[in-house]
């Protein structure tokens, strides 16, 4: 059960870089390449990259539902299927270990801490943490093993 193990890195990786988001960024900015990448301490009540943070207190709510439902589903979703590719079973672990680590944001500070941030010219990203990287890849590995999946289905019923 590696997949367990994986996912509990991403979650600890998550927590201590919070942690130290906290500790030393709170109130500042630390700019790592100046007019592209700095290091900010930001709190977020939406999702990934803030999405929905306007809707005050029903994202929270919606979250604290969603979240868990997501990680139980992907928990039986390996009990049940043995015969996981590489990809999927890697997949699933950095999509669970970074759903936990952002529901325990969301149980104990009703917020998620985020501290990446990205802006080019007048262009900014919205700030986000290491369990948004592991759900935003962990989905890509999923979407990209889905639709080479179907293209080879494709390209054998031409």
């Amino acid at each position: 059960m590696w997949f367990v193990f994986f996912a509990l890195v991403v979650f600890l990786a998550d927590r201590i870089t919070k942690f130290f988001a906290y500790k030393y960024l709170y109130g500042k900015a630390v700019m790592v390449i100046p007019g592209f990448f700095r290091l900010v301490y930001a709190e977020n009540k939406g999702a990934a990259f803030s999405l929905f943070a306007s809707f005050s207190g029903f994202s929270r709510v919606f979250f604290l539902i969603l979240i868990p439902v997501v990680v139980v589903a992907i928990i039986i979703y390996f009990l049940l299927r043995r015969n996981l590719a590489f990809s999927e079973k890697l997949a699933l672990s950095l999509i669970l270990g970074g759903a936990v680590g952002n529901l325990y944001d969301r149980i104990v500070y009703g917020k998620v801490i985020d501290f990446v941030d990205f802006h080019l010219g007048n262009y900014h990203w919205p700030a986000f943490n290491v369990a948004d990287v592991a759900v935003f890849v962990g989905t890509l590995i999923l979407l990209s093993g889905y639709f080479l999946k179907n293209s080879k289905k494709d390209s054998v019923i031409q």
